[in-house]
């Protein structure tokens, strides 16, 4: 069983959109003196709908419980329903006659980077990511609101990632690392089950993990440029897979 998290959410936009499609909150806080824009009176609306208790609380006291220490007016509690072990996932999945596309994040660190893969992986068709079980900052208050609640809609495992490589492979899901060596990533086949591992912002995919997959992809760089940053890595890897999938349907 994936453990139990409560995230706190602290964006309008995530709000709506995780509002929007029936999640569930705990509680949803107001401050009493919020300007009723047109996303606070939507939050509002859909938290009535769905019979979700709006607190009202002074600006104060929302202010010192933010974790990003934004000033936003309305703040959402809820229990994130996305967490998943690697073999209820993969179960899942077959079972709704799906293909396997998983990302394995190894140990990638900020915030900013972590919530736009999320976006860009819901978005792209990612039905798993994958992370070390010591990943802190994988759901909090500025992934969340980067990724504008995607992060809180795919489905997340988090295993060691050795485990996690084993079984993936066992299950018939191949191994891409996404590196500075290996072939250009136009002229791999990313076809069916694939599970693309993107690397640390400053190491990359680290030697033991490397020696787990099944090929190495990369993105041509022109001269003098290095890498991308890994967000725009993986949303260059992820599209293409997209894009080959529906040329070859």
């Amino acid at each position: 069983m994936a453990r139990i998290k409560y995230v706190q959410i602290e964006s309008k936009n995530a709000l709506v959109e995780l509002l929007r499609e029936g999640k569930t909150f705990t509680k949803i806080y107001l401050a009493t003196n919020a300007f009723k824009d047109q996303k606070t009176n939507e939050i509002v609306a859909l938290a009535n709908k769905l019979g979700v208790q709006v607190e009202k609380v002074s600006r104060k006291s929302l202010g010192r419980n933010n974790k990003t220490g934004a000033t936003e007016s309305v703040v959402g509690l809820m229990e994130a329903d996305n967490m998943w072990s690697l073999k209820e996932l993969l179960d899942k999945i077959h079972e709704e006659n799906k293909i396997p596309f998983f990302l394995v994040l190894d140990h990638v660190k900020y915030d900013v980077n972590i919530g736009a893969i999320m976006r860009t992986a819901y978005a792209s068709g990612v039905n798993g990511v994958i992370t070390p079980i010591d990943t802190d900052n994988l759901l909090n208050s500025e992934t969340i609101r980067i990724s504008m609640g995607a992060s809180l809609r795919i489905p997340i495992v988090e295993m060691n990632l050795f485990s996690a490589l084993k079984e993936l492979k066992n299950d018939g899901v191949k191994l891409v690392g996404v590196s500075m060596e290996g072939t250009n990533y136009y002229d791999a086949d990313l076809r069916g089950p694939v599970a693309f591992i993107v690397g640390a912002e400053d190491t990359g995919i680290s030697t033991r993990v490397q020696e787990r997959v099944d090929e190495a992809i990369s993105i041509p760089m022109r001269e003098n440029i290095g890498s991308l940053n890994v967000g725009v890595s993986a949303g260059v890897i992820m599209y293409e897979k997209l894009r080959q999938e529906v040329k070859a349907a």
